[in-house]
């Protein structure tokens, strides 16, 4: 008999155990890949957000773990402005509201300065963007409009206070796709942050020799900066893919994404151990004859890693296609529709496949070395 022929007998051999063990691994990878796969989901969205804005660099307060805890002067953009490499500064404020009945979370909401070049980055499938005199509008995503059912000319509730929606813009992105765009005064009033922004955005120039170098020229500028004073004025330069990985609501997602994921392959691990330990007990005499008849220790152990790896991947592939399927799903959960992407990536199921692999490993170890250990003569004795 083929080596392989005699694994795969071996697994089929006991079908149910192999099965509820399958099951055992596919839940295990099934949280990695839907946990992991939300997290990640949440910063490349982000990083897109960035990315379609045209924005090279955010500037913050030093520090600022949260977007809206970051509180800057906007008189800092004439400073920032004539710095070398830069084509535009544009004052910001984002912060998070309640808006009307559209769930406990509310939604993200930017204030931008009126003829922005970022508001040109939002496809309008309805009406227009608030310009210099149009105070008191807001532009909203289509998922906030469908949410909330409202369309152009239609009003909506911010925090209280009512505002006219003048646009409703259309993006792939679910972060800008759930979010809100008004004037920055507006929000400026409505946030009582009159005069102050959450960040500054950096576009730089498109001719530039060498833009890594003019982005750690600008980085080193700008926390040098002081006041009349002399003082630090505490500010902070990071490229846009640094920002989002510094942000903390991204950063907790992924490290609880990560510590429920390793209770679960922990959990999943235990379940081979179990499954395997069993089965070379249940094979002691089988494998006493294989040792009589000359497998060495080491092929005694492949055979029952084989046999684990075999399961565990079995299991991953079913645990993969549970969490697309979730993942999916949840996209389309009102609650926290705009927040979790609807795909998943590939990377993120290779990490599922690659635990899978570790599960069969890790849970199979000690059985493996039990059976390669059995020594022929008292194997054959073994009832």
């Amino acid at each position: 008999m083929r080596f392989l022929e005699l694994v795969r007998k071996n697994v089929v051999r006991a079908k149910l155990r192999s099965v509820l063990t399958a099951f055992g691994v596919a839940v295990a990878i099934a949280t990695v890949v839907t946990l992991v796969g939300v997290s990640q989901g949440f910063r490349r969205s982000a990083t897109e957000s960035f990315e379609n804005q045209g924005v090279d660099m955010v500037i913050v307060r030093a520090g600022a773990v949260q977007r809206n805890a970051s509180s800057l002067s906007e008189r800092l953009r004439r400073r920032l402005v004539r710095m070398e490499g830069v084509e535009d500064v544009i004052p910001a404020l984002t912060d998070r509201v309640s808006v009307g009945s559209g769930g406990p979370l509310g939604i993200a909401v930017h204030g931008w300065p009126a003829g922005s070049h970022v508001w040109e980055t939002r496809k309008m499938v309805s009406g227009h963007p608030p310009g210099e005199h149009d105070r008191g509008s807001v532009v909203i995503g289509s998922q906030v409009a469908r949410n909330l059912d409202k369309k152009v000319g239609s009003r909506i509730q911010i925090e209280l206070q009512k505002f006219a929606i003048c646009g409703i813009y259309e993006s792939s992105n679910v972060f800008e796709n759930s979010a809100a765009i008004m004037l920055l005064p507006d929000l400026q009033d409505l946030m009582d942050r009159k005069g102050q922004v959450s960040e500054f955005l950096i576009v730089l120039k498109t001719d530039l020799a060498d833009r890594e170098q003019t982005m750690q020229r600008l980085e080193s500028q700008v926390e040098s900066l002081t006041n009349q004073r002399g003082e630090p004025l505490g500010l902070a330069a990071l490229p846009t893919s640094q920002y989002v990985s510094h942000n903390l609501e991204i950063r907790l997602a992924g490290d609880m994404a990560w510590t429920t994921s390793a209770i679960a392959l922990l959990i999943g691990s235990v379940g081979v151990l179990n499954t395997m330990l069993m089965s070379v007990m249940e094979r002691t005499q089988e494998i006493g004859v294989l040792r009589a008849l000359g497998w060495r220790k080491w092929r005694i152990m492949r055979l029952i890693l084989l046999e684990s790896c075999i399961v565990s991947l079995a299991g991953s592939l079913l645990g993969v296609l549970a969490s697309v399927a979730l993942v999916a799903l949840l996209s389309r959960v009102p609650s926290v529709q705009g927040l979790i992407r609807s795909d998943t990536s590939p990377s993120v199921i290779g990490t599922g496949l690659g635990m899978a692999l570790l599960i069969g490993l890790l849970g199979a170890l000690y059985p493996a070395w039990r059976g390669a250990t059995i020594q022929p003569t008292e194997a054959l004795r073994y009832e």
